[in-house]
């Protein structure tokens, strides 16, 4: 493994499962003023980035020292909370170490940051503080294709589809299903 540094966008292949219905996240963190030290706790899944050069290179962020931009503050009953993460199409740098070995190459990251962040603005999550989450594939978004110039009076003549009946399944209670 030799040591590197990347400078790249995130891929939209492999994402974190977002159950507030949010951006597209691979990397998200919190920190809170009610909490006791340390404050700040990350959840993140290993992610594809795609260098200047075109090259795709997976990136294992778990042992990262993460600085990443407040993106959402909130502040109620006295307690503040600030959120920060990575973003689908977020530029990075990352230094890590460069793993060739497996099916496909990959950093193992040591730092991980965000170009052209606000000092003021930023949360740091220590390394290994990062714990893995649960993995969404990203599906990508169908090309636009261009439709033939149809008169209406032609489209409204194409027959509809036709669908397969749902199959029945046997009712669980034991209860014998009518004959039809």
């Amino acid at each position: 493994m030799s040591s590197t540094t990347v400078i790249g966008r995130v891929r939209a292949t492999v994402l974190l499962r977002n159950g507030d219905g949010g951006d597209a996240r691979v990397v998200t963190v919190s920190w809170a003023s009610d909490r006791s030290y340390p404050r700040t706790r990350g959840v993140g899944v290993a992610f594809e980035l795609e260098a200047g050069d075109g090259a795709v290179l997976r990136v294992a962020p778990f042992e990262a020292l993460v600085t990443l931009p407040v993106r959402r503050t909130v502040a109620r009953d006295g307690v503040r909370r600030e959120d920060a993460w990575i973003a689908v199409t977020d530029e990075l740098t990352i230094e890590g170490q460069l793993d060739v070995t497996g099916a496909e190459p990959t950093i193992h990251a040591r730092r991980i940051s965000l170009d052209g962040i606000d000092a003021n603005a930023r949360i740091r999550l220590p390394p290994g503080a990062l714990a893995a989450g649960d993995v969404e594939r990203a599906s990508a978004p169908a090309a636009p294709t261009e439709a033939p110039d149809v008169p209406a009076a032609d489209a409204a003549a194409e027959p509809a589809l036709a669908r397969r009946p749902k199959k029945k399944r046997p009712d669980s209670s034991g209860t014998p299903t009518p004959i039809q």
